[in-house]
């Protein structure tokens, strides 16, 4: 049964060595895509929340 189960393990084994750098890479990605998208929204409300304090004086 071992025989049987060692090729796929060395194929997943090179597919995971494979893959690693591009999983890591698209999470990145999406911190900071997350982080930024964050920033803008804060900054947003910042903008509109500045405008309207003015738009009552």
């Amino acid at each position: 049964m071992t025989r049987l189960l060692e090729p796929f393990q060395d194929r997943a084994n090179r597919f995971a060595d494979m893959a690693q750098p591009v999983i890591i890479a698209m999470g990145t990605a999406g911190l900071t895509g997350g982080a930024m998208a964050a920033l803008a929204l804060f900054t947003d409300r910042a903008i509109q929340s500045r405008a309207s304090a003015a738009a009552h004086r």
